[in-house]
């Protein structure tokens, strides 16, 4: 027995065995939570004023694109209502302010407009890249979200966007375009996943004066760091500033550094966001170092590693939770109608899977006695779904249902014991979507797995008992919303193939769609709409998101002589420059349509991929239309 308990085999199962048991408590303890910018919970009413341009490329021009990148893509998120600038601007002129606004003037626009936030920013770079093959164009860019009253910094971003040339697309200006866009993509994405700590006063030492001494009920677990800056608020009244001087597991001590209507118990506290910057000689991005946190580095990768050694031990010993990651649902438009275009994969533990199930909420949600939208052998990890009347069962289709007990137990030997039952629904079981309605599908697989039996036949091998198997049904994987939609309908005016239009006064018409909150007009001198840089795209915001026929427009007319993606087609520049000769171009238009709320959006219309995090293209498009443009008048003598 004690050359048992001292050999190394029985130590390492021993502490094997000790982390399956204390797993549970361990994954709860550190599980994630989900990460919340600053008023999730309510939508963000926000005022962007436009950015300034440091760089040398391209000037006012380059910042009003960052600007509106920004303003676009934090409209998409669902979680800001954008002003727009010309009702800002009316209001500044009817309270005398002039911009550029200093503090002061953006508190009284905003708080004329019941605005929240403040959003700043600037291009703080645009430069080659140096060496790069193909060329290449980096631009750094700073967002700023400001409380409107205060002008304190409650969230941010600073990033790098990239471009690459390509064939049409090579100069730096339009490289910088490109990758100021990727930047506003991205530093949005920063903004929304950024996390703020907060918290409450439960003591005040000291007095109500400057320097004294207060404690609040967050500390280091809670992401705070010693020298962090905090403001105090009471209700939506600020009251004071606050520094943390000593920062424990569980609580933190601070020191107050403004105090103007007196800190007491109960008030609530909120971090100041510590804005990310470049490295002013390389552009590289620089993000604030947390005080302390690189004594914990080892502390914490040992736990983490003892913890992924637990999560696979209980992971291959049930057959894995789990098999199904990276669901992705996406409108789409096939043959002419709406479809919803579903793409997953498999995890580790998908090895043995022998049928995918896929779910549709709010109509067809997961029951483990009811029937799904459809089911896809292994192998197949792609599924589309389609609208009402349609159905995916016809009567002959069958899928496995799993035991309620899933599998079950051993008994008399043989093959087959706890394998799923094969269930053929009747035909049109269960409808397809409704065209218009925001839905989530989920995906689950049936995993076939063998079931340890053991040997009770005695001495000489007389007791076997066959292979036996059981199929488990994993857990379901959710997407993110999707709402199919039909395609748009075009106005009558301008008609396929019109001719001598207006460029100066270009205003066409179409039709409202259910389920569409947000258009998107292109126009191109590309009849394919491939190619990105000659693409001009104008966002309107649905009259009538939840119905169908309604007439929109752009807000006022647009002068398309001057668009930078039009005259980039030197057919079009030599027009509008009047040019001796120039024959008159041939432009193409069409409409994109989709639900701001969806993630991430309709199938890509130029990658189709959906790992393709870029929302610019991600509408479903209305038949595309062209005409040719009215002569361009001469100047004047």
């Amino acid at each position: 027995m004690k050359r048992i308990r001292k050999s190394r085999a029985a130590r390492v199962l021993s502490w094997l065995l000790t982390v399956v048991m204390i797993l549970p408590l361990l994954t709860q303890a550190f599980k994630p939570q989900a990460a919340r910018a600053q008023g999730a919970s309510n939508v963000q009413t926000v005022i962007v004023v436009d950015f300034v341009n440091k760089s040398n490329v391209l000037g006012n021009a380059l910042a009003r694109l960052a600007t509106d990148a920004v303003a676009v893509e934090m409209t998409n998120s669902a979680r800001f209502e954008i002003l727009k600038r010309d009702e800002v601007l009316r209001t500044a002129n009817e309270l005398g302010l002039r911009p550029p606004f200093d503090q002061v003037a953006l508190a009284r626009i905003a708080n004329a407009l019941g605005a929240t936030a403040v959003v700043t920013g600037e291009v703080s770079y645009a430069k080659e890249v140096r060496g790069a093959n193909p060329k290449a164009v980096r631009v750094g860019l700073k967002v700023r979200v400001q409380e409107a009253s205060s002008g304190d910094l409650i969230n941010g971003a600073a990033q790098i966007g990239e471009a690459r040339a390509k064939p049409g697309v090579s100069d730096t200006e339009s490289l910088a375009q490109e990758a100021v866009r990727d930047a506003g993509f991205l530093a949005v994405r920063q903004i929304l996943a950024n996390n703020l700590p907060e918290g409450t006063v439960i003591q005040s030492t000291g007095g109500d004066v400057t320097g004294s001494v207060v404690i609040i009920n967050k500390g280091e677990r809670d992401g705070l760091a010693e020298g962090q800056q905090m403001i105090v608020l009471r209700g939506r009244q600020r009251v004071g500033r606050i520094q943390l001087t000593r920062v424990f597991q569980t609580n933190s001590e601070a020191r107050v550094l403004e105090n103007t209507l007196g800190i007491s118990p109960e008030d609530k506290v909120r971090a100041i966001f510590p804005m990310p910057d470049f490295n002013e000689r390389t552009g590289e991005l620089v993000t604030p170092r947390r005080a302390g946190s690189n004594n914990a580095i080892g502390t914490l990768g040992k736990v983490l590693v003892v913890l992924l050694v637990g999560i696979v031990i209980v992971a291959a010993v049930s057959g894995g939770n789990q098999s199904v990651t990276g669901v992705t649902a996406e409108a789409d438009i096939q043959n002419g109608a709406p479809a919803v275009r579903m793409i997953w994969r498999d995890n580790i533990f998908g090895q043995n899977t022998i049928e995918y199930h896929i779910w549709r909420s709010p109509d067809a949600s997961f029951n483990f006695q009811g029937i799904p939208v459809g089911a896809v052998g292994n192998g197949e990890r792609t599924f589309t779904d389609f609208p009402a009347p349609g159905s995916f069962w016809d009567g002959v289709r069958g899928f496995r249902r799993p035991n309620t007990d899933n599998g079950g137990g051993g008994g008399g030997g043989g093959n087959g014991n706890g394998l799923a039952e094969v269930v053929t629904p009747a035909a049109a079981a269960v409808l397809g979507f409704v065209i218009g309605r925001t839905y989530t599908y989920q995906v689950d697989a049936v995993v076939r797995r063998p079931v340890p039996q053991a040997n009770t036949g005695g001495g000489g091998g007389g007791g076997g008992t066959g292979d036996q198997f059981e199929d488990v049904l994993t857990k379901l994987v959710t997407s993110g919303p999707t709402t199919p939609i039909n395609q748009p309908l075009l106005g009558p005016a301008p008609a396929d193939q019109a001719a001598n239009v207006n460029l100066a006064s270009f205003n066409p018409t179409w039709f409202s769609r259910q389920g569409a909150d947000e258009f998107v007009l292109e126009v191109s001198t590309d009849r394919t709409f491939s190619n990105r840089s000659l693409i001009q795209q104008f966002q309107v915001f649905s009259t009538a998101p939840n119905a169908d026929g309604v007439t929109q427009s752009l807000s006022a007319p647009v002068d398309l002589r001057n668009s930078s993606q039009l005259r980039r087609d030197p057919t079009f520049l030599n027009f509008v420059n009047g040019v001796s000769g120039a024959p008159k171009p041939t432009i193409y238009w069409r409409v994109g349509a989709r639900n701001g709320a969806d993630r991430p959006g309709p199938v890509h219309w130029i990658t189709r991929d959906p790992k393709d995090n870029d929302r610019t293209f991600r509408y479903i498009y209305s038949q595309s239309r062209s005409f040719t443009p009215a002569d361009i008048p001469p100047p004047p003598p």
